[in-house]
């Protein structure tokens, strides 16, 4: 078996984590589902679950990873005590991460094609929102576009995971983040001063009741649970990984907080880059998972050299959502490395051909499948896939990690504090 290779430096790392966990999860999934229930009360709910669930989770799985030098696929059958089936659980986690490509992948395509329409000058930058509604339409409905470019994010990931840790995962995480976020406050700037956008800013920032009540307070729980879980990337061993490449040398609470304070951060900064515009446009808060692409368009319509904004902007977003999906996949191919005992060029070669073709239910979903509904509960298979994920998988797989650590016939209390305070 390789060597395991580690990070470079401990800002390496963050970066690294804060790439995984600061990726569509924040800036295309946060704003819809906000916009869906409510907006203040569910945000400050996530915020709540982010620091009092999904952080300690997060040095779970940082502790475990670094404590075995395994991933999710090794790291419970490295440290649970003898005669017990904890490794069972890692099958579970495995699954969630593939599931999770299975729509992620292809939102990931969307902004690929967004990105190339806008460079070929044939994206729809109006100042009519039922403009953007038809593009974003359009381009769901034609088979070729989704798979094609979900194909080619899948593609790109794996380009990425054979360079390495230090060469492909470290340096695509570090220079894609920048360029956008310096683009999202420009955004900002120009979404604020535009007529209505207070009205988005209340909608984000004063609770609503009515929308507490009508939705419940258990689907709010529920949905803002899951958010949190998804939104940090825990609950299927994917930071695990990133712990089992990190040394002794450094104690991992503070990473885990910086972590989650970054996302937290990086969320409202796109909630504020989004909302304002979209009340100020007339779109609605509930407008579903095309809220994102359809601001955007009409919000460069306003701004001078607006095709340039939006070339600008469209590489930034694909920038970030790569980084998370090439962060999800160098998990899938730890674990076979882990698993199997796989050189990483085989891993990452068999994982690339096993997500082609997996990848295909969630971009054809939309349109050759649109009519497969699963009882109507799910508008089409992306939106099923994505549920599993956040709403089962991710939560379960979380309290499934506070089980292991904290029963005495599992890792136990004692030694996840004496890891977690290794290191100075």
């Amino acid at each position: 078996m390789e060597k395991r290779e580690s990070f470079s430096s401990r800002l390496s790392f963050i970066i690294v984590s804060v790439s995984c966990a600061v990726g569509l999860g924040n800036i295309w999934l946060m704003p819809y589902r906000a916009g869906t229930y409510g907006g203040a009360i569910y945000i400050l709910l996530v915020v709540v679950f982010i620091f009092a669930f999904a952080v300690p989770v997060l040095l779970a799985e940082y502790s475990l990873g670094r404590a075995s030098g395994k991933s999710v696929s090794g790291h419970f059958q490295a440290l649970q005590p003898k005669g017990t089936k904890w490794h069972w659980a890692s099958y579970f986690m495995i699954a969630g991460n593939y599931i999770l490509m299975m729509f992620y992948a292809v939102i990931c395509g969307f902004a690929l094609y967004y990105f190339i329409q806008s460079i070929t000058g044939n994206l729809v930058i109006s100042s009519e929102a039922a403009d953007a509604i038809a593009a974003f339409g359009a381009m769901t409905a034609s088979p070729t576009i989704t798979y094609f470019s979900t194909l080619a994010i899948i593609a790109g990931t794996i380009g990425a995971c054979l360079l390495g840790l230090k060469n492909g995962v470290e340096k695509v995480s570090k220079y894609m983040m920048l360029v956008f976020f310096i683009l999202v406050f420009i955004l900002i700037g120009r979404g604020l001063t535009l007529p209505g956008a207070m009205e988005g800013m209340r909608f984000l920032f004063i609770p609503n009741v009515e929308a507490f009540t009508s939705h419940g307070p258990l689907r709010l729980f529920h949905m803002s649970l899951g958010q949190a879980v998804f939104s940090v990337s825990v609950g299927m061993g994917t930071m695990a990984v990133f712990g089992s490449y990190v040394s002794k040398e450094r104690r991992l609470l503070k990473d885990a907080l910086s972590v989650a304070i970054i996302d937290i951060f990086v969320a409202l900064v796109c909630l504020i880059m989004i909302f304002p515009a979209a009340f100020s446009f007339g779109l609605s808060p509930n407008a579903g998972e095309g809220l994102l692409f359809i601001t955007m368009p009409n919000l460069f319509y306003h701004m001078p050299a607006s095709n340039l904004w939006a070339i600008l902007f469209y590489m930034g977003l694909l920038f970030v959502a790569f980084s998370t999906a090439v962060a999800v996949v160098e998990n899938i191919v730890a674990m076979s490395m882990d698993k199997f005992g796989w050189a990483r060029k085989k891993s990452v070669l068999i994982n690339g051909i096993i997500l082609a073709i997996i990848v295909i239910p969630g971009s054809l979903g939309r349109n050759v499948w649109s009519h497969i509904r699963l009882e109507g509960q799910f508008a089409h298979l992306g939106s099923f896939f994505t549920f599993l994920v956040m709403e089962l998988i991710m939560p379960i797989g979380a309290l499934i990690y506070v089980l292991f650590i904290t029963r005495k016939r599992g890792w136990g209390f004692q030694n996840f504090l004496k890891e977690v305070n290794t290191g100075s």
